[in-house]
Formats: structure tokens, sequence, C-alpha cells
């Protein structure tokens, strides 16, 4: 009787026919392969799949695999000592050919050249091995993470194929990535061998949670727990295996690969410090090969070439986001890169890639937003500089929402057919979002015109007012998908990026009074209050704008009803609450202390704590940045900006949500 294959035949036969170059490679796990097949032929498995424990002889690698950096070269820039030896080698060999010597010199200077290059190519590369161990160091043995478990096998490979056949999307990294490797191999040898490295454990944990996450959406309401308890058990998995991690790691792609898919997990769980701490690692080994530079790559292979470079394009998406996120600059140079930056012109094969090339002009435009508007030097600016460089970056991002038209009128259909039409919808239209909201940040930077009785300059309310609308048509998207999509929109739209619309709307109610911004805020809280199920995260976002729109509901109230002529004893108070907003009271105006005690003490303290005002009667102390110019100086509402989302991410701005 003929035997029946199993999931394990079909994936060996899957990698077989993509990796036929691997040969070798797959012939040791074909073994476990076999091993395992043979095992199920004696003792076939129950009819419910359980997660399978995987307690290998050594759970993780042996420590050597740890403590003995690569043998890859230190890639160094054309000022260091090698590179200018290089080119007194070259110039020395150039002079030599260009005057004939006597041929009995002639041996004797050649030797001595030969000597000189060979001495020059061993100072050009200097090995990692070299460069990053310390001499005296004792090795140390690093803990054990023990056995882990692991989703069934054959589920495991059900969302690899839908993935592969992009049949199956998401916002996790794991959908470029499988394009350009063999997922399935890495998982191939987790799962049935015991020659595996820890980059292994996370980079198939990490790409499994998000499609059991993801696939969890579509299958029938009686299956969707068990595939979230997939998903959370990978997450553990994974989040277990980032946490011990050393501070020296080995400069290779692995490292590189695994440090990527920890920074995309931080921004799912709204961790941008800790998104920035892995890639700030990841851009220190993306340098230290090479990967920025085309010279690096002249003898590699087109397919080695083609991964390095995303490898690299895909770091300099989170990372120069980051920067703008948190006001940081960024680790990559854009002038000290020589490979060529995905277009949308590109040849692409494929829906995911072409797109991809949008995201990483999207943060190039982010990262020029925060190095031309918002760091310490753009600050000091004139401000004739300052306005040709919001025209710069206005003109931008109207050619990246053209490049964006075009590019789905050429595969938004196709990518329609493939991951449905709700999905692409709502990528489409939370893009959108986020780009009318960096609009809103470029225009913020205008400076503020003589004799203006308006901090913001109409673009940057018109701007604010355009992002909120499309905010509520990505709201009508999240809703028809049944709320599917809301954690992706929060975590990537309103979390990502400064999502400032709502904050200068809100100074623009307490400075202007206007009744219809207030509305717009109204909806917008409305809007959002699914999410405070969703994270932490989500529900203080959403606890941070409820206040915010309680403030100007309030203090519209409290101004109607108090007599233009009146003197409230609050009115001293009030104006500190202000201050600490980034915008001072506009003269004249008289609150009650009512206003003050009507916001609760969780806000009240919370905006004087990150002014660095004191609560108590005396004069308080106002933080030094606030200094800087007058009425609502840029860097001083920039600084509190950064302060209420700092107050928003303390564990004790909200209270956490029951496990």
């Amino acid at each position: 009787m003929r035997r029946r294959n199993t999931p394990f035949d079909e994936l060996v036969t899957l990698v077989v026919r993509e990796s036929e170059k691997k040969i070798d490679r797959i012939d040791g796990q074909l073994q476990a392969v076999i091993g395992l097949l043979k095992d199920l032929k004696t003792n076939p498995p129950s009819g419910n799949p359980q997660a399978t424990r995987h307690t290998p002889a050594s759970c993780d690698p042996s420590p050597g695999n740890y403590t003995t950096p690569s043998t890859y070269a230190v890639i160094e820039g054309d000022s260091s000592l090698a590179a200018h030896c290089a080119f007194a080698n070259d110039f020395v060999q150039q002079a030599a050919g260009a005057e004939p010597l006597p041929s009995s010199s002639a041996l004797d200077v050649q030797e001595t050249l030969e000597a000189l290059s060979r001495v020059v190519d061993a100072l050009k590369l200097p090995t990692i091995t070299d460069e990053m161990v310390y001499p005296h160091a004792r090795p140390v043995q690093r803990p054990n993470i023990g056995g882990r478990e692991l989703p069934p096998f054959q589920n495991a490979l059900t969302v690899i194929r839908l993935a592969k056949a992009q049949r199956l999307a998401g916002s996790g990294w794991i959908y470029e990535f499988i394009l350009v490797r063999d997922f399935s191999e890495i998982c191939l040898n987790v799962y049935f061998s015991d020659d595996y490295s820890e980059t292994d454990v996370i980079i198939v944990n990490a790409g499994l949670h998000s499609l059991f996450s993801d696939y969890s959406n579509h299958v029938p309401v009686e299956e969707k727990d068990t595939y979230l308890e997939y998903a959370h058990l990978c997450r553990e998995n994974l989040e277990t295996a980032l946490a011990n991690l050393p501070l020296q790691l080995p400069a290779s792609s692995d490292y590189i690969v695994a440090l990527l898919f920890g920074a995309w997990h931080a921004i799912e769980l709204s961790k941008p410090s800790l998104s920035w701490t892995l890639c700030s690692k990841a851009s220190e080994l993306c340098h230290t090969l090479g990967y920025h530079r085309a010279t690096s790559m002249q003898t590699d292979a087109p397919d080695e070439i083609q991964f390095k470079n995303f490898l690299f394009w895909s770091l300099y998406f989170i990372e120069k986001c980051l920067s703008l996120r948190l006001g940081r600059p960024s680790t990559i140079a854009d002038w000290d890169i020589t490979i060529s930056r995905p277009s949308t012109a590109d040849n692409h094969q494929q829906p995911v890639l072409a797109y991809f090339a949008l995201w990483i002009e999207s943060a190039r435009c982010q990262g020029n937003i925060y190095e031309l508007l918002y760091s310490a030097d753009s600050m000091n600016q004139p401000c004739d500089v300052r306005k040709t460089r919001v025209d710069l970056l206005v003109s931008d991002l109207a050619n990246l929402q053209k490049a964006t038209q075009e590019t789905n009128e050429k595969w938004i259909e196709t990518a329609k057919k493939n991951s449905g039409e709700d999905l692409m919808d709502f990528f489409y239209i939370s893009d959108d979002v986020q780009r009318l909201s960096l609009l809103t940040l470029i225009y913020r930077a205008v400076p503020r015109e003589s004799g203006s009785s308006t901090t913001f300059s109409p673009s940057c309310l018109d701007a604010a007012r355009a992002t909120l609308a499309r905010h509520q048509d990505c709201m009508t998207v999240v809703n028809k998908s049944g709320g599917t999509y809301l954690s992706t929109y929060v975590h990537w739209t309103l979390l990502f990026s400064p999502f400032i619309p709502f904050i200068v709307l809100f100074c623009h109610i307490i400075e202007a009074r206007d009744q219809t911004d207030l509305d717009r805020l109204g909806n917008f809280v409305a809007s959002i209050q699914p999410a405070t199920d969703i994270s932490d995260a989500a529900a203080k976002l959403h606890r941070l704008f409820q206040v915010l729109h309680s403030v100007a509901l309030r203090y519209l109230e409290l101004h109607a009803s108090t007599p233009d002529d009146g003197q409230a004893e609050g009115s001293g108070e009030i104006d500190r609450y202000l201050a600490a907003l980034g915008l001072p009271s506009p003269a004249g105006q008289v609150l009650q202390r009512g206003f003050v005690q009507s916001m609760g003490s969780d806000f009240s303290q919370g905006v004087l704590d990150m002014a660095g005002m004191s609560s108590g009667d005396g004069q308080g102390f106002i933080n030094p940045m606030m200094r800087v110019g007058n009425g609502a100086n840029l860097e001083h509402w920039l600084y509190n900006n950064q302060a209420m989302w700092a107050l928003m991410e303390k564990p004790d701005f909200l209270p956490q949500r029951p496990s």
C-alpha cells in the first residue's frame, strides 16, 4: 500500500525545488526529516495537533557561536588610514610601471612592490576577529534559554504557503523577507535539526508570530483562539531570545535579520525606544559590513547583492521613521550611501516590493523632516532658510503622493486579487493619513509671520483638518473589516510617527476658540475608543487625546461663561497649564479655578511635570528649553509635544489592562 505523503514530505519537496543551489546543506536536513517520518510510521500522531516540545541535545548553539566573532572584513571609509595607504600603493605601482628600470633592479623592485601590496591588502581588510575581541577575556558560557515549544508543524506549513502565494498579508516584515530568502528552509532547520543558531530561533518565531496572528483573522471563529495561542507561543519564544542577545554580536547578515525582526516586533508593541536600540545595533553591523557601499559588493553574486540591499533598506525605513518619532539624529547618513535606493521605476516582479519602494521614500522624507526642520541645528537657521526647506519637503511629499498613485495604477488590482480589497484599501488610506500628518508637521515649522494673530499658518491648519478627515475614511475601512486592521493602524500610523494634527487643532482651539475644530477632535476621540482593548499603548493614546479634548471643551465652556472684564482667582494658575502644553494663555483671557479642578490630578500634574514646573503655590521652575524664543516658539512647542508622548508612555499614566 502506497504511503500517503505527509506535510513533512511536501516541505522537503518545496525546499529542494526552490533551493537546488543548497543541496549539500539540505542533505543533512533531509536525513532529519526521514528519521522523523520513520518515527511517524511507527508511532502515528493523534488526530488533534498539539504544540511541539522542541528540546534538542543543545537547545542553543555552543558558546563559541556567541563569543567568537565572524571573519567578515571591516569596511572602512575613504578617510581611513587603509584608504590612504591603498592610494599610495596604487600611486607607486603606476610610477614604477611608467619608468623602465634596469634589468638588475627590476626583480628587487617587483618583489618590494608585491610586499607592499600584501601589506596594504591586509590593512584594508581587518577582520571582525581582529577588531571585535578583547585579547585577555576568558570565554564564559551564556545562559541556556532552555527547551521551546513550537506550534504544530502542519499549521506552520499552512501559513507559510499562504504567505508565499501572497494570499495572506499584514504589516509584519515577514511578507517582504519571505520573497528574498527561503523562510521555509530556516523553519525546517529549527523544527527538525539540532544544528541551528539563535538567529534562526528569532527569525522563525518572529515570522510565525506575524503569520499566525494575521491568519487568525481569516479562520472560523472556533479556530481563532487556537491560532492566537500559536502566535502567543511564538511571541514568548521571540522575546525570550531577543532579551538574551549580548551587547557584542557577530557581524553577519543573520544577526541583522534577527535584529530587524526584533525592531519590527517592538513597533508592534509600541516600544519605539526598544526598536531604536535594535535598529542602532543593526545599523552598526550594516556599516561594519559595508552594506551601504556599492564597492563592498563588487564580487558578490546578484542574488546576494539583492539580499544585502534589501536588508539595508529595510533598516533604513524603520530607522529614519524612528529618528523623527523620537527626535534623534539618524545613524544612517544619506550622503554616505552609494548603493541605489529602491524606486517605483524599478522592474518589480511583485507588488509587495513595489510598495516597499514607496515606504523607503516616505522614510527618507521623515528623516529629512527631522534633520532640516526639527534638529538642534535647524532650529537656529534664519527664517528664509527654514521657509526654503519647508518648500523642499512639501515638494518631496507631493512627489511621494504622485509615485503612490502611479504605483497603485500599476499594481493595485493584482494586490487586491492576492491580498483582498479591504486590506489594500486600508494600506492606501492609512498611508495617506500618515502623509497628511507629515505635511502638518512640515507646515508647523513655517516661521510665524510678523503681525499674525494665530500661531499656526493656514496651510498647517488645513493639513491638520485634512488628516483628521482622512482618518475617518480609514476608520470606515477598519470598521468594515470588523476591526481586523485597527491594531495595525494604531501602532503603525498613529504611534509610529508623530501624529500632531490633533495637537495642532487643540492649540488652535485654545487660541481661536474654534467650535468646529472642537467637534473634529471629539469625533476623532470617539473613533479610536475601540482601540483601548488592543494594547496598553493604544489605551494610553486614547486617554491622552480624550484628556486634551476635555481640556479644550472645558476651556471654551468656561470662557463663554466668564465676563470679559472679570477677574478670576485661578487665572494665573491656568496660564501655567497652558504654558505646559506649549501655548500661553491669550492676553485678556480670564478663567476660573474650576477649569483646573475639573481636569483631574493625573493630567494637571502631568503637564506640569513634563514642563519642569512645580505644582506648589510658589514660583515654578521652567525647563530651560522653554525659555527659548517667545510665545509658542517652535522648539518650546516641539519639546512639550515630545514630553506629552513621554507622559503617555509612563506606566502610571493609565492603569494596566487586566491580562
